[in-house]
């Protein structure tokens, strides 16, 4: 699969107008920057952790489907010219017009996307919102995807991409140096590590990175 190669200063891993934030919602664009930043030099590592604050701080869900952020997005925008809700000001009234603020609409892959309005001051939004009005992300629940906890994936992300600039193995004492020195978390102990290797295993393993 074949993700879409927008600058990495951008917070959408799709083109406008639509907002997909890559790092949280779709695994095959995080797997592509685990790759990249696993090949750069250690003092560059402060830069991909500016990069993780894109996480957030809670639980979201990410998609691990065949589909790369434009197919979705072109899926999308099939379905919302089909309702005439697709240009911007048509768009805004239609997510207006919904009690909870939301729609959610299936895709060719049978996955579920929740659509929302991008705002001013949403860790999600752009940095052109007037341009990426189109906000999107996988339902809860949705098909091809699965729920993680931020600071969990922050964590293995973190720790597995130092590891890889050092070319040592990760460990907890890796772990928590990173957590308390880079991250601004407290240390865990041996129980709650084990559930971050767990992620840290699975996204080397997917990506293809020896560890």
């Amino acid at each position: 699969m074949k993700t879409a190669g927008h600058i990495l200063k951008s917070k959408s891993c799709a083109a406008p107008p639509f907002m997909l934030n890559g790092w949280k919602h779709h695994t095959a664009f995080l797997l592509d920057q685990v790759r990249r930043w696993s090949k750069k030099p250690e003092q560059l590592f402060p830069l991909f952790v500016a990069k993780l604050k894109m996480l957030g701080d809670s639980q979201f869900d990410i998609y691990n489907g065949d589909l790369s952020p434009d197919e979705i997005a072109n899926d999308i925008a099939k379905i919302l010219k089909g309702f005439n809700v697709y240009e911007r000001e048509a768009y805004l009234q239609w997510i207006e017009r919904s009690p909870q603020l939301f729609w959610q609409v299936n895709i060719s892959d049978g996955s579920e996307w929740t659509l929302r309005k991008a705002e001013t001051g949403d860790d999600e939004i752009s940095d052109e919102p007037d341009e990426c009005y189109i906000h999107i992300h996988p339902a809860r629940h949705s098909k091809h995807s699965y729920r993680l906890k931020a600071n969990q994936l922050r964590t293995a992300l973190a720790t597995l991409i130092m590891a890889n600039m050092r070319k040592e193995k990760p460990g907890l004492p890796l772990l928590n140096k990173v957590r308390q020195e880079y991250l601004g978390l407290s240390p865990v102990t041996k129980p709650l590590a084990k559930e971050i290797f767990t992620v840290l295993n699975d996204i080397a393993k997917q990506a293809g990175i020896d560890h």
